[in-house]
């Protein structure tokens, strides 16, 4: 099980979160902002986003911003993300919140472009809900590959049913997780990702699963023996 081998925050710099619609990048960054603000004083924070394409996608990071103190700036594209950046040297942090897309949209590639030409300083993650199947989230990877993200982030374990499909992406393509994301509380819901922690978490919900697996099929069971009975 790959995982980060220490707290990528303790780098600073600039760090962008990017992933498909609704896997949580938005509320990650802000857990991220938060956890920053304790250690360092929120004067050492900011948030970009650079997402252009959603009606009132920014007011979230707005609403997040004023409640850490921490300045909150629009880049539309690559020049301006760079011009912005620049204006931003003297914070020890940035976090970038980029446009939540489905793999197949053609405005993905627009999205990495913007990343890229924005500063080669700029550390890339790939966010990734644990409640997605399989094959979605491989294809995810496969897509965002071209931002050629250091690891990515799990978020929604506490949803999830199983955390096979997502463990085993990480896997497969050698991403190691960095951090995990339980709950929607600032900062409280996001740890450092564990191996031994996520794997035994995956078993607990494997355990779960075949017990209640276990109890319907009894259920199943006695209730067509009563049908017989009654019949």
């Amino acid at each position: 099980m790959p995982v980060s081998d220490e707290d990528i925050l303790d780098e600073g710099g600039v760090i962008a979160l990017l992933g498909p619609t609704g896997v949580g990048k938005t509320t990650t960054i802000a857990k991220l902002a938060a956890r920053y603000a304790l250690r360092h004083g929120s004067q050492s924070v900011a948030l970009v986003t650079t997402d252009s394409y959603r009606i009132g996608a920014h007011e979230q990071l707005r609403i997040y911003g004023r409640i850490l103190n921490v300045p909150v700036r629009i880049a539309n594209d690559g020049h301006e993300l760079r011009e912005t950046l620049n204006s931003l040297q003297d914070k020890r942090l940035v976090l970038i919140d980029t446009a939540g897309m489905s793999q197949r949209d053609v405005r993905l590639s627009e999205q990495i472009a913007v990343i890229h030409d924005g500063s080669a300083q700029v550390r890339s993650f790939l966010v990734l809900s644990a409640t997605t199947q399989y094959m979605a989230l491989d294809e995810a990877v496969k897509v965002f590959a071209a931002a050629e993200p250091e690891g990515c982030f799990i978020t929604k374990t506490d949803e999830a049913s199983s955390l096979g499909p997502v463990l085993s992406v990480a896997v497969r393509h050698k991403l190691p997780v960095a951090y995990v994301a339980d709950g929607q509380r600032v900062p409280e819901d996001l740890r450092l990702a564990r191996a031994h922690n996520l794997v035994k978490q995956a078993m607990e919900l494997k355990q779960s699963d075949e017990r209640m697996l276990e109890q319907d099929l009894l259920a199943m069971a006695t209730e067509g023996q009563n049908t017989h009975v009654h019949g």
